[in-house]
C-alpha cells in the first residue's frame, strides 16, 4: 500500500502496488467491491503479463490487461457470485460504450494503444470478448486452452499476441466454422451491437392450463450478429437492496436471487439492422421485458434494452396460447 498522492494499481511478479485511496474507504455492497475487484485484476496479471509475457506490438497489451479483466469477471463470480459479476460487467461495458472512439475504433488485432479509445477496447472490450468467447467455447475447453497457451510461450523466447491465441483456442473448438466467424467478428473486425425493444405485447391465457404468450420485437440497430436471450418477467425486484455488506452472510444473502422474482426465456440469433420476434410463454403473469438478462452479450446502451409489457389482452382461442 502507499500514499494515496495517486490513484492506482500495479501488479508486479509477487507484489501489488495498491494506492490507499483505491477504495479502501468506500462501504462493500453485492454489487460492489472496489478493493477486492482491483485486486482480481492486478492478482490476475501473476499470469496475464507476468508468466504471460505479450508482444509489444498490436494486440499484445490486450493479453494482458483484457485477460486480466476476464479473469476478474470469472473469480468475482466464483467467490461473490454472479450478482457482481453482472454489476462489474455492466460497469466496464458503460465504460467502453462512453470511452471509445467509435468513429475510428480499429479491430482488436490492431489496438496498439496510441489512439484515444484504445485504453477501453484493450481493458473493457477485451474483457467483454473473452468472456464471451469463454461461453461460445465452453469453460472447460477454454480453461485447457489458455493453460495449453500459457505453457507453449512462459518460457520464451517468443512473445505472444492475441493472434497467437486465437490460433491456439481454434484447436480446442468443436465448430471452427463458428469459431472463425466469432473470432473474426469480434477480434479481426469492429462489431458492438446495440438492442431495442421495439414492442412487448402479451396475450392472457384462455381456459384452463393456458399459458401467457408475449410477443417481445427486438431490434439490433448496432453492428455484429449474436445469439440473444430476452426474459419476460413478472416485474418484482430480482435481487435484494443492494445493503452494505460486512460479514460473508450479508454477502451470500444479498447475492441470492429473491423468490418473489420469477421470468421466462426464449433466445434467437440477431444480425445487424435486424428485428427478431422473441416469441416467449410462461405461467406468470408478464410485466418487463428484459433483453440479455444474465449480462452474457456486450451493447451499447444497455438501459435501453428494456420495457415494460403493454397491450394484455384475453385470448380468444385455445391456439393462440400454443
Amino acid at each position: 500500500e502507499f500514499p494515496g498522492r495517486a490513484c492506482f494499481a500495479q501488479g508486479f511478479p509477487t507484489n501489488i502496488t495498491f494506492s490507499e485511496s483505491l477504495g479502501f474507504m468506500s462501504k462493500p455492497t453485492a454489487e460492489q467491491d472496489t478493493p477486492f475487484m482491483v485486486t482480481a485484476h492486478e492478482a490476475a496479471h501473476q499470469w496475464f503479463g507476468n508468466i504471460l509475457r505479450p508482444g509489444a506490438a498490436p494486440g499484445g497489451n490486450i493479453l494482458s490487461e483484457g485477460m486480466a479483466h476476464y479473469a476478474s469477471a470469472r473469480l468475482i463470480r466464483q467467490v461473490r457470485g454472479d450478482r457482481m459479476r453482472m454489476a462489474f460487467m455492466r460497469g466496464i461495458e458503460f465504460t467502453y460504450g462512453n470511452a471509445r472512439s467509435a468513429d475510428d475504433e480499429l479491430p482488436m488485432t490492431e489496438t496498439d494503444g496510441s489512439r484515444s479509445g484504445d485504453t477501453t477496447v484493450t481493458y473493457d472490450k477485451g474483457g467483454w470478448v473473452f468472456w464471451m468467447l469463454m461461453e461460445h467455447l465452453g469453460e472447460d475447453r477454454m480453461d485447457a486452452g489458455i493453460r495449453e497457451f500459457i505453457g507453449k510461450f512462459m518460457a520464451g523466447p517468443d512473445h505472444p499476441l492475441l493472434q497467437d491465441l486465437v490460433e491456439s483456442l481454434r484447436t480446442h473448438a468443436p465448430d471452427a466454422a463458428a469459431y472463425d466467424a466469432f473470432t473474426k467478428q469480434w477480434f479481426f473486425d469492429v462489431a458492438v451491437p446495440e438492442f431495442k425493444v421495439e414492442s412487448a405485447e402479451a396475450t392472457a391465457p384462455s381456459g384452463a392450463g393456458g399459458r401467457w404468450r408475449t410477443v417481445v420485437k427486438v431490434r439490433n440497430a448496432g453492428t455484429g450478429t449474436v445469439p440473444l436471450e430476452v426474459a419476460v418477467t413478472n416485474g418484482e425486484e430480482r435481487w435484494p437492496p443492494a445493503a452494505v455488506c460486512r460479514t460473508p452472510e450479508e454477502r451470500a444473502a444479498a447475492a441470492t436471487q429473491r423468490a418473489e422474482y420469477r421470468d421466462a426465456r426464449g433466445r434467437r440469433t440477431i444480425a445487424a439492422g435486424e428485428v427478431v420476434e422473441f416469441v416467449v410463454e410462461s405461467d406468470l403473469e408478464p410485466a418487463k421485458a428484459v433483453v440479455d438478462p444474465d449480462v452474457r452479450t456486450l451493447m451499447l446502451n444497455r438501459k435501453l434494452a428494456e420495457s415494460d409489457v403493454t397491450g394484455v389482452t384475453q385470448a380468444t382461442s385455445p391456439t393462440s396460447a400454443r
